[in-house]
């Protein structure tokens, strides 16, 4: 096993070389190193190696007292991983028996259709199922949706203009925090940061942001996708009560099927409101997992005191 922070030049140039055939926005060193200014944390990567190459992940790390603790990273849907072969989709067990000897709490999260977590269960870790909602972009019209989108869609659409501008992330920021507080949830940052973000983000190439502007000239919904052709992910969105949500999403489906894509995920099905509103657009479930693993603080002090190891 090896150990590195992103934030050293020389670990950033690994894990690049790492990642860069897997092509996931979530791994992107920027992504990694903007959520962790974000929380206050930093981003470790630990690596082993695995049948037929090496296998790493990245995580945000803080420090307990002498205990380290590494979280999955906060507002991503999945933990950046690189595994030898993406077709078998499965932590490799010297990966997970790593992670569980470095650190005293451990939360990451599988990509969708990782399901099978036997190797982590066997080894004491916890697993925890989540939903997210995937479209079919080459199956997606207001004719698959249900009545009431499909209603919505068009009655109002006339009224909007599909609108892509970087500098549309302030609005993006405002209307989470709103989604945030109508749900009686506090916003994962101020909207001045996430706005610094997300604008970061645009630059850097792996998030495009999206609106719709109505014609009395106010956004009244915003998207920041993350994008990694053939897919894109709905990512941090918000809008304003009414149809706005709904006329953007399929105006956006029609223009990214357009470029090419495929596949839109919708990044999580897990509160009940918000997957309603998704489900209505007759979407696909698709199954993901936390995983979990807490070791004994006392085992944990322990570790770190040479004289009773």
């Amino acid at each position: 096993m090896i150990c590195y922070r992103l934030e050293d030049p020389e670990g950033r140039r690994r894990w690049e070389a790492l990642q860069a055939a897997r092509t996931s926005p979530f791994a992107h060193p920027e992504v990694l190193l903007g959520l962790a200014r974000l929380f206050g944390r930093r981003v470790e990567i630990v690596e082993v190696d695995a049948r037929g190459g090496p296998a790493a992940i990245a995580l945000l790390v803080r420090r307990m007292g002498p205990w380290r603790w590494a979280s999955h990273p906060p507002l991503l849907p999945e933990s950046p991983l690189v595994v030898p072969d993406a077709s078998v989709p499965a932590l490799p067990e010297r990966l997970l028996e790593a992670l569980s000897r470095r650190y005293a709490r451990v939360d990451l999260h599988l990509p969708p259709g990782w399901t099978d977590v036997r190797p982590a269960l066997w080894r004491g870790w916890r697993a925890h199922p989540l939903y997210t909602y995937e479209i079919d972009l080459e199956q997606t019209s207001p004719a698959h949706w249900s009545e009431n989108p499909r209603r919505l869609f068009r009655k109002a659409a006339a009224s909007y203009r599909l609108i892509e501008d970087a500098r549309l992330a302030p609005v993006v920021a405002r209307l989470v925090a709103a989604g945030y507080r109508r749900h009686r949830r506090p916003p994962p940052a101020s909207a001045e940061r996430l706005a610094a973000l997300l604008e970061a983000l645009a630059r850097a190439g792996p998030v495009r942001i999206f609106g719709v502007q109505h014609a009395s000239g106010e956004t009244e919904a915003a998207v920041a996708l993350m994008v990694a052709p053939p897919r894109a992910w709905y990512w941090l969105a918000g809008s304003m009560p009414g149809p706005a949500m709904t006329v953007l999403l399929g105006y956006l489906w029609s223009r990214l099927r357009e470029e090419g894509f495929h596949w839109f995920d919708f990044v999580g099905a897990n509160t009940p409101s918000i997957a309603e509103f998704k489900r209505r657009f007759n979407p696909t479930l698709r199954l993901y997992f936390r995983l979990t693993c807490d070791r004994s603080p006392l085992q944990t002090l322990l570790r770190h005191m040479p004289g009773l190891r």
